[in-house]
């Protein structure tokens, strides 16, 4: 129960912590400006910015279905959307905006029958996407350096790229893994530390299924360049001019940003860093800020989408009970 209480208690508190920011970058940038800047966007987009989110997501479930196919477990694309949507509603409760794929991994690993495989297939579901997202932001680096100059985030990119390969080479150091597992000596742990080391071992065993490896980054590189279409179009319905190699510059920086667990859902890391990097482009702080406000009202409704998801799969968990 104590256990419970603090964890509702440092959720409220991260949510707080990520309200104020958001009040803070609304208030800095103005709130009569934001709302001109946002009232601009054009009807006749919200289709393709919201069918160019869906196809994202079905690209990164194919990602997921080629990692999920190397280990012999098959299920269907659709399946899968499933699952991923249901994913991004939770990510609305939890802290970073990618908290949610420990519940897709729960929730999945439980048709599945097998949690180690569901959480391990969805880590590197995300380790692959992370691997595109640093790749493209270093090509689009190498291939805007004017941009980079002016926006003054050379450093910032290449720290990434380093500390990223660092991370990787970690990671798959199995000895490294072994030995650090191996200063778990609590009693209380070992049920953990077991189950560590068997998730630890299904992540690399994915080093055997180069095949699938390679289809998985091929995704990500398509993943995060559909992202910054989906981002331009965006622009387009708001009427600001952003070239897409600017686009494809920062918004892999946004996305790591917001990948640490500062707040739920990255509530106002998301909104700060669109003001942030996209006014280092050229662009009006409130138009950076509209920008940000108009992706985060689209994964809002794809996260409602995942809460019916999940109502259904909670009746047919229901149905199953009683028959």
């Amino acid at each position: 129960m104590a256990h419970a209480q603090s964890s509702l208690g440092s959720g409220a508190g991260r949510l707080i912590v990520g309200l104020l920011l958001l009040a803070l970058v609304v208030w800095w940038v103005g709130l009569g400006k934001v709302a001109d800047a946002f009232m601009r966007i054009k009807p006749a987009w919200i289709i393709p910015i919201l069918a160019t989110a869906y196809v994202g997501i079905a690209i990164s479930c194919a990602r997921w279905r080629v990692l999920l196919a190397a280990r012999g477990i098959s299920v269907s694309l659709h399946r899968l959307v499933f699952y991923y949507v249901i994913g991004y509603f939770f990510s609305i409760f939890l802290p970073s905006m990618f908290g949610g794929d420990v519940v897709r991994g729960y929730v999945f690993g439980k048709e599945i029958k097998s949690q180690i495989e569901s959480f391990a297939s969805v880590f590197m579901e995300r380790l692959t996407g992370l691997t595109g997202l640093v790749g493209v932001a270093f090509c689009a680096a190498l291939l805007n350096h004017g941009s980079v100059k002016t926006a003054g985030i050379a450093p910032l990119i290449y720290l990434v790229t380093a500390g990223f390969i660092l991370f990787l080479l970690l990671l798959f150091n199995k000895a490294l893994i072994d030995r650090a597992a191996g200063l778990i000596r609590w009693r209380r742990c070992e049920k953990w530390r077991a189950r560590l080391l068997q998730f630890h071992d299904a992540i690399y065993s994915f080093r055997a299924f180069r095949g699938a490896i390679a289809w998985a980054l091929f995704y990500s590189v398509l993943f995060q360049l559909l992202t910054s279409v989906n981002t331009y179009i965006v622009c387009l319905a708001l009427g600001i001019e952003v070239p897409f190699l600017d686009i494809m510059l920062v918004i892999p920086l946004i996305l790591l940003l917001c990948t640490l667990p500062l707040t739920p859902n990255g509530v106002g890391v998301w909104e700060a860093a669109f003001t942030i990097f996209f006014s280092r482009l050229g662009i009006t702080e409130a138009g950076a800020l509209s920008i940000g406000l108009v992706l985060r009202a689209k994964n809002i409704l794809v996260a409602i989408l995942g809460g019916v998801f999940y109502s259904i799969l909670g009746h047919r968990g229901a149905e199953g009970d009683r028959s």
